[in-house]
């Protein structure tokens, strides 16, 4: 796996939804500044991280600046999981996790069943301790997807 947090406004562009595999889109706390997103090229993953949505740095700079408007046009299937998070129904290229807060994750529905037994496994370990286990649900896959992601990775 390929880490590679930063990519140029162009090479973004250049992304074929059908590679993304996982894709995260911000809320109200915990992840409100941009997105990180994984995808599968040439059966290789790449992890990709966007910010500046809500708190731009002193090298914000619009020319390079990927916005939220710019990756829900590039990645409509992703925009289009996301309204759709709370219908049941809804049969996507994505499976949509509600993560608290607004925040949620979007995987890939090739992928999913290959992932949830990761992601159980660090939801469960991240909750043995805490009382109210039902309402922490939503938080814990917050913190644990991309490590579940990776416990995945290596054990491939």
């Amino acid at each position: 796996m390929e880490r590679e947090f930063k990519i140029k406004r162009e090479d973004f562009f250049k992304i074929n939804e059908d590679d993304v595999m996982f894709i995260t889109n911000p809320g109200r706390m915990g992840d409100e500044d941009g997105s990180t997103f994984i995808i599968m090229k040439d059966n290789k993953y790449k992890i990709y991280r966007l910010n500046g949505w809500m708190y731009r740095g002193k090298d914000f700079n619009e020319n390079e600046h990927i916005s939220l408007n710019d990756a829900l046009k590039q990645f409509p299937k992703w925009h289009e999981a996301w309204e759709n998070g709370e219908n049941e129904n809804y049969k996507g290229k994505y499976k949509y996790l509600y993560m608290g807060f607004g925040n949620g994750l979007s995987v890939d529905r090739t992928i999913y069943n290959k992932f949830k037994p990761y992601l159980d496994e660090k939801v469960e370990e991240y909750l043995k301790d805490k009382d109210d286990k039902e309402s922490m649900k939503y938080a814990a896959i917050y913190n644990v997807w991309e490590e579940a992601f990776l416990n995945m990775m290596n054990n491939k």
